[in-house]
Protein backbone atom coordinates (compact mmCIF):
# COMPACT_ATOMS: atom_id res chain seq x y z
CA UNK A 1 0.00 0.00 0.00
CA UNK A 2 1.29 3.02 -0.60
CA UNK A 3 2.47 4.86 1.87
CA UNK A 4 3.67 7.82 -0.01
CA UNK A 5 0.45 8.54 -2.09
CA UNK A 6 -0.40 11.98 -0.75
CA UNK A 7 -1.88 13.68 -3.84
CA UNK A 8 -3.90 16.59 -2.19
CA UNK A 9 -4.13 19.66 -3.82
CA UNK A 10 -0.77 21.72 -3.34
CA UNK A 11 1.47 18.83 -1.84
CA UNK A 12 0.74 16.90 -5.66
CA UNK A 13 3.77 15.21 -6.91
CA UNK A 14 2.57 16.64 -10.33
CA UNK A 15 2.22 19.96 -12.13
CA UNK A 16 -1.11 19.69 -11.30
CA UNK A 17 -3.84 17.21 -9.04
CA UNK A 18 -5.08 14.20 -10.44
CA UNK A 19 -8.09 12.65 -9.15
CA UNK A 20 -8.01 9.98 -11.23
CA UNK A 21 -4.62 8.70 -9.64
CA UNK A 22 -7.22 8.80 -5.95
CA UNK A 23 -9.14 7.02 -7.89
CA UNK A 24 -6.62 4.16 -8.85
CA UNK A 25 -5.52 4.14 -5.51
CA UNK A 26 -9.58 3.56 -4.49
CA UNK A 27 -9.66 0.61 -6.98
CA UNK A 28 -6.62 -0.99 -5.15
CA UNK A 29 -7.51 -0.28 -1.83
CA UNK A 30 -10.83 -1.73 -1.94
CA UNK A 31 -9.04 -5.32 -3.88
CA UNK A 32 -6.95 -5.37 -1.03
CA UNK A 33 -9.49 -4.89 1.64
CA UNK A 34 -12.36 -6.91 0.47
CA UNK A 35 -9.59 -9.92 -0.22
CA UNK A 36 -8.56 -9.97 3.34
CA UNK A 37 -12.08 -9.46 4.55
CA UNK A 38 -13.31 -12.70 2.22
CA UNK A 39 -10.01 -14.53 4.05
CA UNK A 40 -11.26 -13.83 7.28
CA UNK A 41 -15.09 -14.65 6.37
CA UNK A 42 -15.17 -17.95 5.20
CA UNK A 43 -15.24 -16.56 0.99
CA UNK A 44 -11.39 -17.43 0.18
CA UNK A 45 -12.77 -18.07 -3.40
CA UNK A 46 -13.58 -14.40 -3.61
CA UNK A 47 -11.24 -11.70 -4.94
CA UNK A 48 -8.41 -14.41 -4.92
CA UNK A 49 -5.95 -12.11 -6.39
CA UNK A 50 -6.70 -8.54 -4.22
CA UNK A 51 -3.45 -8.61 -2.99
CA UNK A 52 -1.30 -7.42 -5.91
CA UNK A 53 -3.01 -4.03 -4.81
CA UNK A 54 -0.14 -3.74 -2.91
CA UNK A 55 1.75 -4.35 -6.07
CA UNK A 56 0.41 -1.62 -7.90
CA UNK A 57 0.75 0.63 -5.00
CA UNK A 58 3.92 0.23 -5.46
CA UNK A 59 4.12 1.58 -8.82
CA UNK A 60 2.07 4.15 -8.16
CA UNK A 61 3.83 5.47 -4.85
CA UNK A 62 7.55 5.63 -6.88
CA UNK A 63 5.72 7.69 -10.08
CA UNK A 64 4.75 9.86 -7.30
CA UNK A 65 7.54 10.12 -5.26
CA UNK A 66 10.22 10.52 -8.24
CA UNK A 67 7.68 13.18 -9.51
CA UNK A 68 7.72 15.52 -6.35
CA UNK A 69 11.30 15.06 -6.02
CA UNK A 70 11.99 16.02 -9.75
CA UNK A 71 9.68 19.40 -9.60
CA UNK A 72 11.81 20.30 -6.17
CA UNK A 73 15.07 19.25 -7.64
CA UNK A 74 13.99 21.38 -11.16
CA UNK A 75 12.25 24.14 -8.50
CA UNK A 76 15.72 24.77 -6.28
CA UNK A 77 18.70 23.05 -7.93
CA UNK A 78 18.73 20.27 -5.64
CA UNK A 79 16.90 18.00 -2.83
CA UNK A 80 16.61 19.16 0.66
CA UNK A 81 17.15 15.38 2.43
CA UNK A 82 15.69 17.43 5.99
CA UNK A 83 12.85 18.60 4.20
CA UNK A 84 11.95 15.78 2.62
CA UNK A 85 12.23 13.25 5.83
CA UNK A 86 10.35 15.90 7.55
CA UNK A 87 7.58 15.78 5.01
CA UNK A 88 7.42 11.93 5.19
CA UNK A 89 7.58 11.75 9.04
CA UNK A 90 4.62 14.03 8.68
CA UNK A 91 2.86 12.32 6.19
CA UNK A 92 3.13 8.63 7.13
CA UNK A 93 4.14 8.24 11.07
CA UNK A 94 0.92 10.18 13.04
CA UNK A 95 -1.41 7.82 11.33
CA UNK A 96 1.13 5.00 12.19
CA UNK A 97 1.79 5.80 15.38
CA UNK A 98 -1.47 5.93 16.79
CA UNK A 99 -2.26 2.51 15.03
CA UNK A 100 0.31 0.80 16.60
CA UNK A 101 -0.56 2.58 20.29
CA UNK A 102 -4.16 1.17 19.70
CA UNK A 103 -2.66 -1.91 18.85
CA UNK A 104 -0.13 -2.02 21.73
CA UNK A 105 -2.87 -1.32 23.94
CA UNK A 106 -5.53 -4.00 22.90
CA UNK A 107 -2.91 -6.42 22.95
CA UNK A 108 -1.76 -5.49 26.28
CA UNK A 109 -5.42 -5.63 27.92
CA UNK A 110 -7.53 -6.54 25.35
CA UNK A 111 -8.48 -8.74 22.45
CA UNK A 112 -5.04 -8.83 20.29
CA UNK A 113 -2.10 -10.34 20.88
CA UNK A 114 0.73 -8.83 19.12
CA UNK A 115 4.36 -8.78 20.22
CA UNK A 116 6.63 -5.99 21.07
CA UNK A 117 9.10 -7.42 18.62
CA UNK A 118 6.11 -6.88 16.21
CA UNK A 119 4.89 -3.35 17.06
CA UNK A 120 8.50 -2.15 17.24
CA UNK A 121 9.06 -3.12 13.70
CA UNK A 122 6.16 -1.64 12.32
CA UNK A 123 6.94 1.97 14.62
CA UNK A 124 10.72 1.71 12.50
CA UNK A 125 9.39 0.56 9.32
CA UNK A 126 10.80 -2.89 9.05
CA UNK A 127 8.28 -5.02 9.46
CA UNK A 128 9.42 -6.43 6.18
CA UNK A 129 13.17 -7.45 7.52
CA UNK A 130 10.88 -8.63 10.70
CA UNK A 131 9.20 -11.27 8.73
CA UNK A 132 12.34 -12.30 7.10
CA UNK A 133 14.42 -12.50 9.64
CA UNK A 134 11.61 -14.88 11.83
CA UNK A 135 11.88 -17.33 8.65
CA UNK A 136 9.39 -20.00 7.19
CA UNK A 137 8.49 -20.91 11.45
CA UNK A 138 7.20 -17.59 12.45
CA UNK A 139 5.66 -16.58 9.05
CA UNK A 140 2.39 -17.12 9.75
CA UNK A 141 2.46 -15.72 13.09
CA UNK A 142 4.18 -12.77 12.43
CA UNK A 143 1.61 -12.12 8.67
CA UNK A 144 -1.45 -12.49 9.92
CA UNK A 145 -0.71 -10.31 13.17
CA UNK A 146 -2.24 -7.52 13.61
CA UNK A 147 0.40 -5.32 12.16
CA UNK A 148 1.34 -8.02 9.28
CA UNK A 149 0.28 -5.93 6.24
CA UNK A 150 2.40 -2.92 7.19
CA UNK A 151 5.47 -4.71 5.77
CA UNK A 152 4.51 -3.16 2.50
CA UNK A 153 4.42 0.12 4.09
CA UNK A 154 8.08 -0.80 4.77
CA UNK A 155 8.90 -1.15 1.80
CA UNK A 156 8.41 1.67 0.44
CA UNK A 157 9.28 3.75 3.42
CA UNK A 158 13.14 2.16 2.56
CA UNK A 159 12.68 2.86 -0.96
CA UNK A 160 11.86 6.99 -0.27
CA UNK A 161 15.46 6.52 2.11
CA UNK A 162 17.33 5.01 -1.36
CA UNK A 163 15.79 6.93 -3.82
CA UNK A 164 16.11 10.23 -1.72
CA UNK A 165 19.75 9.55 -1.43
CA UNK A 166 20.09 8.75 -5.25
CA UNK A 167 18.80 11.74 -6.10
CA UNK A 168 21.09 14.13 -3.45
CA UNK A 169 24.00 11.70 -4.84
CA UNK A 170 23.00 12.30 -8.65
CA UNK A 171 21.89 15.95 -8.32
CA UNK A 172 25.24 17.59 -9.20
CA UNK A 173 25.68 15.31 -12.29
CA UNK A 174 25.60 17.05 -15.83
CA UNK A 175 23.40 13.78 -17.17
CA UNK A 176 21.49 13.49 -13.78
CA UNK A 177 17.87 12.47 -15.46
CA UNK A 178 20.31 9.56 -17.41
CA UNK A 179 21.70 8.31 -14.49
CA UNK A 180 18.59 8.11 -12.70
CA UNK A 181 17.31 6.14 -15.54
CA UNK A 182 19.82 3.46 -15.77
CA UNK A 183 19.52 2.78 -12.27
CA UNK A 184 15.93 2.79 -12.43
CA UNK A 185 16.31 0.23 -15.57
CA UNK A 186 19.22 -1.93 -13.22
CA UNK A 187 16.63 -1.44 -10.87
CA UNK A 188 13.66 -3.16 -12.26
CA UNK A 189 15.68 -5.55 -14.46
CA UNK A 190 18.44 -7.35 -11.60
CA UNK A 191 15.86 -8.13 -9.18
CA UNK A 192 13.59 -9.67 -11.86
CA UNK A 193 17.07 -11.61 -12.90
CA UNK A 194 17.66 -12.62 -9.40
CA UNK A 195 14.17 -13.96 -8.47
CA UNK A 196 15.04 -16.72 -10.96
CA UNK A 197 18.11 -17.52 -9.98
CA UNK A 198 16.74 -18.68 -6.28
CA UNK A 199 15.20 -22.34 -6.68
CA UNK A 200 13.50 -22.78 -3.72
CA UNK A 201 10.72 -20.63 -1.73
CA UNK A 202 11.78 -18.11 1.02
CA UNK A 203 10.32 -15.41 2.34
CA UNK A 204 13.07 -12.75 1.24
CA UNK A 205 11.09 -13.32 -2.36
CA UNK A 206 8.22 -11.66 -1.07
CA UNK A 207 8.89 -9.50 1.34
CA UNK A 208 12.49 -7.94 0.39
CA UNK A 209 12.97 -4.13 -0.36
CA UNK A 210 15.47 -5.36 -3.18
CA UNK A 211 13.43 -8.41 -4.76
CA UNK A 212 10.22 -5.67 -4.82
CA UNK A 213 12.28 -2.75 -6.14
CA UNK A 214 11.47 -3.37 -9.90
CA UNK A 215 7.63 -2.71 -9.13
CA UNK A 216 8.62 1.46 -7.42
CA UNK A 217 11.42 1.40 -9.95
CA UNK A 218 8.75 1.01 -12.74
CA UNK A 219 7.00 3.94 -11.26
CA UNK A 220 10.84 5.80 -11.17
CA UNK A 221 11.16 5.00 -15.05
CA UNK A 222 7.86 6.25 -15.86
CA UNK A 223 8.19 9.93 -13.72
CA UNK A 224 11.32 10.37 -15.41
CA UNK A 225 10.15 9.69 -18.83
CA UNK A 226 6.64 11.60 -18.22
CA UNK A 227 7.73 14.85 -19.91
CA UNK A 228 8.41 12.91 -22.97
CA UNK A 229 5.23 11.37 -22.41
CA UNK A 230 3.46 14.83 -22.74
CA UNK A 231 5.34 15.59 -26.21
CA UNK A 232 4.30 12.82 -27.45
CA UNK A 233 1.09 14.78 -27.10
CA UNK A 234 -1.41 11.70 -26.75
CA UNK A 235 -5.31 11.88 -27.70
CA UNK A 236 -7.96 11.65 -24.41
CA UNK A 237 -9.21 8.48 -26.74
CA UNK A 238 -5.83 7.10 -26.45
CA UNK A 239 -6.15 7.90 -23.07
CA UNK A 240 -9.36 5.65 -21.88
CA UNK A 241 -7.69 2.99 -24.60
CA UNK A 242 -4.15 2.47 -22.35
CA UNK A 243 -6.66 3.56 -18.96
CA UNK A 244 -9.40 1.36 -19.61
CA UNK A 245 -7.45 -2.18 -20.72
CA UNK A 246 -4.98 -1.15 -18.17
CA UNK A 247 -7.64 -1.68 -15.19
CA UNK A 248 -9.52 -4.06 -16.84
CA UNK A 249 -6.14 -6.39 -16.67
CA UNK A 250 -5.63 -5.61 -13.19
CA UNK A 251 -9.38 -5.71 -12.13
CA UNK A 252 -8.98 -9.50 -13.43
CA UNK A 253 -5.98 -10.32 -11.52
CA UNK A 254 -7.67 -8.65 -8.79
CA UNK A 255 -10.63 -11.55 -8.93
CA UNK A 256 -8.92 -14.42 -10.59
CA UNK A 257 -5.46 -15.13 -10.32
CA UNK A 258 -4.70 -17.16 -6.97
CA UNK A 259 -2.02 -16.87 -4.40
CA UNK A 260 -0.24 -20.15 -4.82
CA UNK A 261 1.29 -19.81 -8.31
CA UNK A 262 5.11 -18.89 -8.36
CA UNK A 263 5.09 -16.52 -11.45
CA UNK A 264 4.48 -13.40 -9.58
CA UNK A 265 7.59 -13.80 -7.26
CA UNK A 266 9.31 -15.26 -10.34
CA UNK A 267 9.08 -11.30 -12.30
CA UNK A 268 5.07 -12.14 -12.41
CA UNK A 269 5.39 -8.35 -10.13
CA UNK A 270 7.18 -6.79 -12.58
CA UNK A 271 4.61 -6.82 -15.69
CA UNK A 272 2.04 -5.84 -13.22
CA UNK A 273 4.28 -2.97 -12.87
CA UNK A 274 4.17 -2.06 -16.46
CA UNK A 275 0.64 -2.87 -16.60
CA UNK A 276 0.16 -0.51 -13.95
CA UNK A 277 2.59 2.11 -15.56
CA UNK A 278 0.29 1.78 -18.49
CA UNK A 279 -2.29 2.74 -17.11
CA UNK A 280 -1.38 5.93 -14.77
CA UNK A 281 -0.07 6.79 -18.54
CA UNK A 282 -4.14 6.55 -20.00
CA UNK A 283 -5.21 8.02 -16.94
CA UNK A 284 -2.91 11.01 -17.14
CA UNK A 285 -4.39 12.38 -20.89
CA UNK A 286 -7.51 12.82 -18.56
CA UNK A 287 -10.32 11.56 -21.18
CA UNK A 288 -13.44 9.43 -19.68
CA UNK A 289 -12.35 6.64 -17.59
CA UNK A 290 -9.71 9.13 -15.76
CA UNK A 291 -12.73 11.38 -15.18
CA UNK A 292 -14.88 8.42 -14.00
CA UNK A 293 -12.69 7.14 -11.49
CA UNK A 294 -11.48 10.86 -10.49
CA UNK A 295 -15.53 10.88 -9.34
CA UNK A 296 -16.94 9.70 -5.84
CA UNK A 297 -16.80 7.29 -3.90
CA UNK A 298 -13.36 6.05 -5.68
CA UNK A 299 -11.90 8.93 -5.21
CA UNK A 300 -12.86 9.19 -1.73
CA UNK A 301 -11.46 6.08 -1.01
CA UNK A 302 -8.44 7.01 -2.37
CA UNK A 303 -7.72 10.26 -0.04
CA UNK A 304 -8.55 7.82 3.27
CA UNK A 305 -6.50 4.62 1.53
CA UNK A 306 -3.42 5.00 3.86
CA UNK A 307 -5.73 4.99 7.13
CA UNK A 308 -7.66 2.41 5.35
CA UNK A 309 -4.51 0.10 5.20
CA UNK A 310 -3.63 0.64 8.53
CA UNK A 311 -6.42 0.15 10.46
CA UNK A 312 -8.28 -2.82 8.28
CA UNK A 313 -6.50 -5.40 9.77
CA UNK A 314 -6.85 -4.37 13.18
CA UNK A 315 -10.20 -4.28 12.90
CA UNK A 316 -10.51 -7.53 11.39
CA UNK A 317 -8.30 -9.07 14.03
CA UNK A 318 -11.01 -7.73 16.73
CA UNK A 319 -14.31 -8.44 14.79
CA UNK A 320 -13.52 -12.15 13.93
CA UNK A 321 -16.10 -14.92 12.96
CA UNK A 322 -15.73 -16.21 16.79
CA UNK A 323 -16.14 -13.19 18.81
CA UNK A 324 -19.36 -11.86 16.10
CA UNK A 325 -20.68 -15.44 16.25
CA UNK A 326 -21.04 -15.35 12.35
CA UNK A 327 -19.31 -15.79 9.01
CA UNK A 328 -19.41 -15.55 5.25
CA UNK A 329 -21.11 -12.38 3.75
CA UNK A 330 -22.05 -10.92 6.89
CA UNK A 331 -19.05 -10.92 8.61
CA UNK A 332 -17.54 -9.51 5.78
CA UNK A 333 -19.83 -6.40 5.44
CA UNK A 334 -19.52 -5.42 8.91
CA UNK A 335 -16.16 -5.51 9.09
CA UNK A 336 -15.12 -3.57 5.97
CA UNK A 337 -17.81 -1.22 7.27
CA UNK A 338 -16.04 -1.03 10.53
CA UNK A 339 -12.72 -0.61 8.66
CA UNK A 340 -14.06 2.00 6.74
CA UNK A 341 -15.41 4.21 9.61
CA UNK A 342 -12.37 3.68 11.60
CA UNK A 343 -10.35 4.99 9.04
CA UNK A 344 -12.33 8.18 8.27
CA UNK A 345 -11.52 8.66 12.14
CA UNK A 346 -8.39 8.47 11.84
CA UNK A 347 -8.23 10.27 8.53
CA UNK A 348 -10.01 13.53 9.40
CA UNK A 349 -8.52 13.23 13.67
CA UNK A 350 -5.07 12.28 12.90
CA UNK A 351 -3.39 11.88 9.46
CA UNK A 352 -5.16 14.97 7.99
CA UNK A 353 -4.25 17.68 10.07
CA UNK A 354 -0.68 16.71 10.90
CA UNK A 355 -0.06 16.53 7.02
CA UNK A 356 -1.38 20.31 6.68
CA UNK A 357 0.65 21.43 9.43
CA UNK A 358 3.37 23.61 8.81
CA UNK A 359 6.53 22.62 10.62
CA UNK A 360 10.56 23.17 10.36
CA UNK A 361 12.25 19.91 9.38
CA UNK A 362 14.67 19.85 12.33
CA UNK A 363 11.80 20.19 14.89
CA UNK A 364 9.43 17.54 13.05
CA UNK A 365 12.52 14.95 12.45
CA UNK A 366 12.71 15.40 16.56
CA UNK A 367 9.76 15.03 17.00
CA UNK A 368 8.95 12.06 14.99
CA UNK A 369 12.23 10.35 16.51
CA UNK A 370 11.15 11.26 20.25
CA UNK A 371 7.59 9.95 19.85
CA UNK A 372 8.91 6.55 17.79
CA UNK A 373 11.63 6.01 21.34
CA UNK A 374 8.22 6.62 23.23
CA UNK A 375 5.94 3.92 21.59
CA UNK A 376 8.77 1.82 21.15
CA UNK A 377 9.46 2.01 24.88
CA UNK A 378 5.82 1.17 25.73
CA UNK A 379 5.93 -1.49 23.70
CA UNK A 380 8.62 -3.33 25.51
CA UNK A 381 6.83 -2.35 28.94
CA UNK A 382 3.45 -3.28 28.10
CA UNK A 383 4.22 -6.43 25.75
Amino acid sequence: MSAATATTSGTSALAAYEPSLDGMRGVCIVAVVVYHACAVSGLSGWMRGGFIGVSVFFTLSGFLITSLLLREQSATGGVSLRSFWSRRIRRLWPATFAVVLAVVLLSAWGPLSARSADTIATTWSVTNWHVIRGGEAQLLQTIVGPLGPTWSLAVEEQFYIVLALLFVMVSRLRHARTVLAVVATAGVLVPAVLTNVVSDWHPTLEFSTVLRMPELFMGVLLALGHHRIQHADLTARTGDLLAGGGLAVLVALFLLVDYSPPWLLRGGYTAVAVVSAVTIVGLLQRGAVARALGGQPLHWLGTVSYSLYLVHWPVYSVLTADRMGFDGVGLAAVILGAAVLVAWGLHVLVERPVRRMTTAPTPTIAAGLLAGAVLTVTSLVLL
